[in-house]
């Protein structure tokens, strides 16, 4: 049993190592645009951003919460959340449907049925690197 938390450890660790220090400072960051909504802002949110976070219990187990968000070119989104527990071999996914709008240092995005719902939250593009409510992000496809 030791040795699968050694592994488990290990892997976490060269997960870390992996990240290309994508998750560190912002540099060269853009926060919206001009005006109140702005092709540019959506310009900048347009593609798929991903987000992986890796946990380790305790008691040895490993899992892991993934967030891809899809910004589409004309106002449509989509958010796939995954959670994975790597010792049990379970995985969960859920996925939302979604209308944005880029504002100045905002994005609105408003949850299509059967979610619901309107929010507001802060971002920035920084290279491949999008922040969206101070979480970072990375570009997996444009």
């Amino acid at each position: 049993m030791l040795s699968v938390r050694r592994l488990s450890i290990a892997f976490l660790v060269a997960l870390a190592a992996c990240d290309s220090g994508r998750l560190g400072a912002p540099l060269g960051s853009s926060n919206g645009t001009a005006g109140t909504t702005g092709t540019t802002a959506a310009t900048s949110l347009v593609g798929t951003w991903r987000r992986i976070i890796y946990f380790l219990a305790d008691d040895g187990s490993a899992s892991s919460s993934e967030t891809t968000w899809r910004f589409n070119a004309n106002g449509t989104a989509s958010r796939l959340s995954v959670t994975r527990n790597y010792t049990a071999g379970l995985a969960d996914a859920q996925s939302v449907d979604a209308r944005y709008e880029a504002l100045t240092s905002t994005v609105r995005i408003t949850y299509l049925a059967p979610s619901s719902g309107t929010f507001e939250y802060s971002y920035r593009v920084s290279r491949d690197t999008l922040y969206l409510a101070s979480q970072a992000y990375a570009r997996v496809a444009p």
